[in-house]
């Protein structure tokens, strides 16, 4: 399955010790490989105050079941085929946010 940009999703934990954490997926057909694997920013629910808060409101559908924040700092590339499931879509705006955010530690301005 390829998953849309705005996207969150749970896939592998490659940052703490749990077996699965969410992700944002920020890349769309345009990256390359885009059939196998996403570029994906990290949600925690450790509060930081460079964290992006994830509200009711910042999702089209589905949802967490915890006070989230997406890192925009901690973005990495996950295979689709590694994804375990997806827990909702974010509105545009807040996916764009993101995106912007994570341009701006690489970089881009």
């Amino acid at each position: 399955m390829v998953y849309a940009r705005g996207v969150v999703v749970k896939g592998p934990d490659l940052f703490g010790p749990h077996s699965h954490r969410p992700y944002v997926c920020l890349s769309d057909d345009t990256h390359p490989f885009s059939d196998e694997e996403s570029l994906y920013a990290a949600v925690t629910t450790t509060r930081r105050s460079v964290a992006i808060p994830l509200a009711d409101e910042d999702f089209a559908t589905g949802g967490l079941d915890r006070e989230s924040y997406v890192n925009p700092w901690t973005v990495t590339s996950v295979r689709h085929a590694d994804i375990r499931t997806e827990e909702g879509r974010l509105v545009e705006s807040t996916t764009e946010t993101i995106a912007r955010e994570a341009a701006g530690y690489l970089g881009v301005r």
